[in-house]
């Protein structure tokens, strides 16, 4: 190949790429009205729009106006990160090509209020992001367009169109009124109030995203029923042009700004039906003058139940957003079961196998506002916690053995005078003993206990990492033997409630490997340490590459994995235009996340979720993973609708257990599909060297090439 058809085939693809960076975000507008930003469902609905050219070209002008405007600012990154916000100047140019005919004066006020509408969606997002952590929604179209309706009044050159007849596809005009009244209201999203354009939407919802469709029809009639016997015309209810502020409604509480669930989807309906009196009384009163409520009721509405909800710590707040309800109850469930209380994870305050003596809630002082806390012992094979008769303190197992750090922080405060009981006696008066209290950076505090008198290493204002040695295990305070108290308070003030907290990573009974989890009583715990050569097989780099070979029954192709990081600092391999998002974290190997159908990015989730980074010993473990990372499971939509009323449907495990310390293999069952395969890593390079996979009943391969 010649330079001159090399550089053409550069050029190509450079155009390529700058005309799809382009497009997508336009076409995400479309879809982001429905809370979709996706490029085939924002094709489907720029189509529908087209269907009567007035609407469809003034709203592709809005939105391509306010797309070149931002990339003239520089702000063309800008303009994408915003969102699905970006269909506010949508909106704006398709309400004025509802009102207005299409012409040279008609183009100019889009153009305007297309510019206007982005740097109104762009001051109020930063506004509402920054000081109340809010969503805009669609309060700049509703802004501006309420504008330009009012500004029309003195505008005499414009022509107006809605009142003249639109272009029409009624194909369902014998179909009850009540059924008639929910398409024409999905319709009316769009400024197309016509019953095949609402069943065409409502059809693409179905197909996108069961949990949306099925919330439409839970506002819709949820708000036109409670119209209906407020009023007592069903005619009136059904026919009502703002009913479609119910649907929307309903979708943002249900299953947007809410991860779906039943909670949620209660939420949404006491939305609803607190907006059907705010649309009454904002019918008379915008009416009165001549104005359009627009969606002005679905704007207060969810952001007064957004900004209470946020304000009480809600559960079930969506913290991001992936997509679809149905991608962002996957992600929650996995992550939510994978990584309970993120933040508040610490590690074991000693080396070598301890027991647990008690646990939470235990039977004797961890009750009531202290039960989250954990004593520790040094047991025999017998399980005693002494050796001999156990009348000297010399006798128990944990007496001065070392006491470290489980966190890294800062030393508030240390006592370290009280002498140690002898065994079997406890000191009633000074219950904590000689302890230390380290200020955690993340925002909480450790307190350990019952250290040997004068045995104390640290002293306050210290700054400590974890593993540093505190001092040595004694029997202070209200202990009847040695031990090791450990638990976690949100107040610097010694004996403050506790709160509940997970143990980082270690190895129970010797072979059993967790993570993000409370050892129970009685378990034989011990910390969890990396090796250092398999830490460094995965850890990937910036623009490593990994080629392999795939196969997928009869059918078998080369692909090429790359690792590449996002705007946030996480990395991710990607295969196409799909991510598998991973990381390292307490000796741990984790995906965490994935973006996009790739099969091969599938089958690396399915095996390599969560893979304890130090093999030399045989270990068993479990973990969790995400529906999305099944491979040759059908009907997923149907089973995330199931699944938004009860979580637990998505509880999929994986059991693993490694063979060598470079080869595991790992087994899962969900729904009758079971999996089972075998991951070998890299030998002498990074990552992994060859992977299978059995499911159902065909085999996937994927070997290192």
């Amino acid at each position: 190949m010649d330079y001159a058809t090399k550089r053409k085939i550069v050029l190509a693809k450079r155009f390529s790429f700058k005309v799809k960076a382009s497009v997508e975000p336009i076409l995400k507008a479309y879809s982001g009205i429905f809370f979709l930003p996706s490029v085939r469902a924002g094709l489907a609905i720029a189509l529908l729009t087209l269907l009567d050219p007035n609407i469809g070209l003034s709203g592709l002008l809005a939105v391509l106006s306010a797309y070149l405007f931002a990339k003239f600012l520089g702000f063309q990154k800008t303009f994408i990160s915003l969102d699905y916000y970006i269909y506010n100047p949508l909106l704006v140019g398709l309400g004025i090509g509802f009102l207005f005919k299409l012409s040279p004066l008609t183009g100019v006020l889009i153009v305007t209020a297309s510019i206007l509408t982005f740097l109104l969606t762009f001051t109020l997002s930063n506004i509402f992001g920054y000081y109340l952590r809010l969503p805009i929604l669609s309060l700049p179209f509703v802004l501006v367009s309420t504008m330009v309706y009012l500004a029309s009044y003195k505008s005499s050159n414009l022509f107006v169109y809605y009142l003249y007849p639109h272009v029409g596809l009624d194909l369902f005009q014998n179909l009850p009124l009540w059924i008639k009244g929910f398409f024409h209201s999905l319709g009316s999203v769009i400024f197309y109030p016509h019953t095949t354009v609402g069943a065409l939407l409502f059809l693409f919802l179905l197909r996108f995203s069961p949990i949306l469709a099925f919330l439409a029809v839970l506002g819709y009639y949820a708000g036109s029923l409670f119209t209906a016997y407020l009023s007592g015309s069903s005619f009136q209810a059904f026919g009502d042009a703002y009913a479609f502020n119910y649907i929307l409604i309903a979708m943002a509480l249900g299953g947007v700004f809410l991860i779906p669930h039943p909670r949620s989807y209660t939420v949404a309906l006491l939305g609803v039906l607190s907006a059907v009196p705010v649309v009454q009384a904002s019918e008379v009163f915008f009416e009165h003058y001549g104005i359009p409520i627009s969606a002005l009721p679905f704007n207060v509405i969810v952001l007064l139940f957004l900004y209470t909800l946020l304000v009480l710590g809600y559960r079930y707040l969506t913290v991001r957003y992936w997509g679809t309800p149905e991608s962002t109850l996957d992600y929650f469930v996995s992550f939510t079961k994978r990584f309970p209380l993120t933040g508040r994870e610490i590690g074991l305050p000693f080396s070598g196998q301890w027991t647990v003596w008690q646990g939470f809630d235990g039977e004797w002082t961890h009750k009531g506002a202290w039960k989250y806390a954990l004593d520790f012992v040094i047991t025999d094979e017998k399980g005693k916690t002494y050796r001999g008769s156990g009348y000297y303190l010399t006798d128990y197992y944990a007496y001065r053995k070392p006491v470290l750090s489980p966190v890294s922080g800062t030393v508030v405060e240390v006592v370290d005078g009280f002498p140690d009981n002898p065994p079997g006696e406890a000191d009633k008066e000074n219950n904590w003993g000689n302890y230390v209290l380290i200020y955690d950076w993340r925002g909480f505090y450790v307190l350990l206990c019952h250290f040997a008198q004068n045995s104390i290493k640290v002293k306050k204002g210290d700054r400590v990492e974890r593993g540093t040695l505190l001092g040595l295990c004694g029997n202070s305070g209200y202990s009847p033997q040695p031990h090791i108290h450990m638990h976690v308070q949100l107040l610097p003030k010694v004996g403050s409630p506790t709160v509940p907290f997970v143990i980082d990573s270690y190895i129970a009974e010797g072979k059993q490997f967790f993570d993000y989890s409370v050892p129970k009583k009685g378990e034989r715990v011990e910390a969890f340490f990396p090796d250092k050569v398999l830490q460094q097989k995965f850890n990937l780099l910036i623009e490593d590459s990994f080629e392999f070979l795939y196969r997928d029954g009869e059918e078998e192709k080369r692909v090429k994995l790359k690792v590449e990081m996002a705007p946030d600092g996480t990395f991710y391999l990607k295969e196409g235009t799909s991510k598998l998002f991973f990381g390292q974290k307490f000796g741990v190997f984790y995906c965490y996340s994935l973006q996009g159908d790739s099969e091969i990015l599938k089958l690396l989730f399915a095996t390599l979720s969560k893979l304890p980074l130090n093999l030399n010993r045989q270990l068993m473990w479990r973990d969790s993973i995400p529906l999305s990372a099944l491979l040759q499971f059908r009907w997923k939509n149907l089973v995330y609708l199931a699944a938004s009323l009860y979580h637990r449907l998505l509880n999929i495990e994986n059991r693993y257990r490694s063979k060598t310390p470079l080869k595991f293999t790992v087994k899962g069952e969900y729904l009758g599909l079971t999996s089972e395969g075998e991951v070998k890593i890299s030998n002498e390079g990074k990552f992994i060297e060859e992977v299978s996979l059995k499911v159902a009943n065909k085999t996937l391969f994927l070997k290192r090439v």
